[in-house]
């Protein structure tokens, strides 16, 4: 009898040790799998996502439109007036004036491509590009006396933020949501 107990003991626990050893490397495997279908999923994910273009230079010098897309998409996004934020709508896009002075060029922005003449009423953004590459941004003061507040960058370091903001194909697709018009 006492045979018997201690073999039915022994036979129990080898039992238990058994379905503890297949549930422990049951769930490691099942761990195992699951990180391996989780890191499979990203790489796709990644994999799908799409890659921007960058912008150059030289592609905002052969298209004029491109440039000014750029230099707008600047101004909204990284350009310290608060005026500036008047043309941040990019569903109603832009409409520049460009104004010859002995200054150089001025290129008046307008908030919106379809806006008329009559809906011109207060003065508005404006840029000029210099031929040393500084893009000087200018807004008129509401209230001030005809004070203008300027922030100045150049073609070099915009180019360098909106490829960080990953923003080129943005930009680019800008362009068919702005017009044209030359004043003088």
């Amino acid at each position: 009898m006492a045979m018997k107990k201690g073999l039915s003991f022994g036979a129990l626990m080898v039992i238990i040790l058994g379905v503890i050893f297949f549930s422990l490397t049951n769930v490691n495997n099942h761990h195992f799998h699951q990180t391996q279908n989780s890191q499979r999923i990203a790489k796709k994910i990644s994999s799908q996502k799409k890659t921007v273009t960058p912008l150059s230079g030289d592609e905002l010098k052969q298209n004029r439109k491109l440039m000014f897309c750029s230099v707008i998409y600047f101004a909204v996004k990284h350009v310290k007036i608060q005026r500036w934020q008047e043309v941040s709508d990019f569903s109603l896009g832009w409409q520049i004036e460009s104004h010859h002075t002995d200054n150089g060029t001025h290129y008046l922005v307008w908030p919106d491509k379809n806006i008329t003449s009559d809906e011109k009423n207060l003065e508005p953004n404006w840029f000029e590009i210099k031929k040393d590459g500084r893009i000087i941004y200018h807004s008129f003061v509401v209230h001030s006396f005809h004070k203008n507040l300027t922030e100045a960058t150049t073609k070099t370091k915009l180019i360098k933020q909106l490829n960080a903001d990953k923003a080129g194909d943005k930009v680019r697709k800008m362009v068919n949501n702005l017009t044209m018009i030359h004043d003088n």
